[in-house]
């Protein structure tokens, strides 16, 4: 006969002190605000490492293809390829950035500034419930795409502007000033395998499509918590 197995976890609800003004309360409000405090640092310079490398990546390869006519334009294209990818993996650390600050910021209005007033305690427990809630199940408060939004806005939208810039005066000077437009225009392919219009729309299409994309206001309900 199949019988259910026990629940052998530990109930760790009934062992965690409930009341607010405990001391054991307070250490160990102090600790998990250090925590979060560290994991905020953390992500931020993660961040930062994202945005320092596609701007060594920018650099690095504007100087190189309009430093020698041998350089094909295309190696730019590739590059905003890469700025892409860069986005990507920095809005995802953005979300973890944002959702730290979140907790701290839930903290800093619901404990410590309870505390600080003259005759204060921690407050209500509505602040409580958020943080319990969030530690038992994380839940970002915000979207992927949000977060693309931002860093493209604030960072990644320049980088973008600036490759595009490089190269197209990289295909007027090399290897020599162009003859026409349609001469112009043929410059535009990707040796025998990617035709020149295919190049004229999809470039463009992308560099509109990530101006529109940062510049689309962002809805109420997009970002809950404090803006990063």
């Amino acid at each position: 006969m199949n019988r259910s197995e026990p629940d052998h976890r530990p109930d760790w609800s009934s062992e965690t002190p409930t009341t607010t003004g405990s001391s054991a309360f307070h250490t160990a409000m102090a600790h998990l605000y250090r925590a979060e405090m560290h994991r905020m640092t953390a992500w931020r310079q993660r961040l930062d490492v994202t945005s320092n490398w596609a701007f060594l990546l920018t650099m690095g390869l504007t100087t190189f293809t309009l430093g020698s006519t041998q350089v094909p334009h295309f190696i730019l294209l590739l590059g905003l390829a890469a700025i892409a990818i860069s986005l990507v993996i920095e809005a995802r650390r953005y979300r973890h950035l944002h959702h730290s600050l979140w907790r701290i910021r839930t903290m800093e209005q619901g404990y410590f500034k309870s505390l600080l007033k003259p005759g204060g305690t921690s407050g209500g427990t509505g602040w409580r419930g958020l943080m319990a809630e969030d530690l038992e199940t994380r839940s970002f408060r915000m979207g992927l795409f949000t977060a693309l939004r931002v860093r493209l806005r604030r960072n990644y939208l320049l980088l973008v502007y600036f490759i595009t810039v490089v190269w197209i005066t990289k295909i007027f000077m090399h290897p020599a000033s162009p003859k026409d437009a349609l001469d112009f225009y043929q410059r535009f392919a990707v040796g025998e395998f990617v035709p020149a219009w295919f190049v004229a729309i999809t470039a463009p299409f992308f560099i509109l499509l990530c101006t529109l994309f940062a510049v689309a206001p962002v809805g109420v309900g997009d970002i809950a918590g404090p803006d990063a």
